[in-house]
């Protein structure tokens, strides 16, 4: 993969965070082991995402650790 790809991949997915996080919408976080979390994208950075549940508890996940993240809506 290029650079240029990989700049467009980030630019995509920061995109994709930055909307979750400013909307405050609800997703779902799967990570690669099968666990599901919702909640709210609290923050996010290169390399993690900070998300609280439901039941109000924070977690930082690991991008590496995260297969698929989806909204309700």
């Amino acid at each position: 993969m290029s650079n240029k790809q990989l700049e467009l991949e980030d630019n995509t997915q920061d995109n994709l965070l930055q909307n979750f996080q400013n909307y405050r919408k609800m997703c779902t976080v799967i990570t690669t082991n099968g666990v599901h979390l919702k909640g709210i994208i609290e923050g996010f950075d290169r390399y993690d995402i900070i998300i609280i549940s439901t039941a109000g508890r924070k977690s930082l996940l690991s991008k590496k650790a995260i297969s698929t993240i989806f909204t309700e809506e």
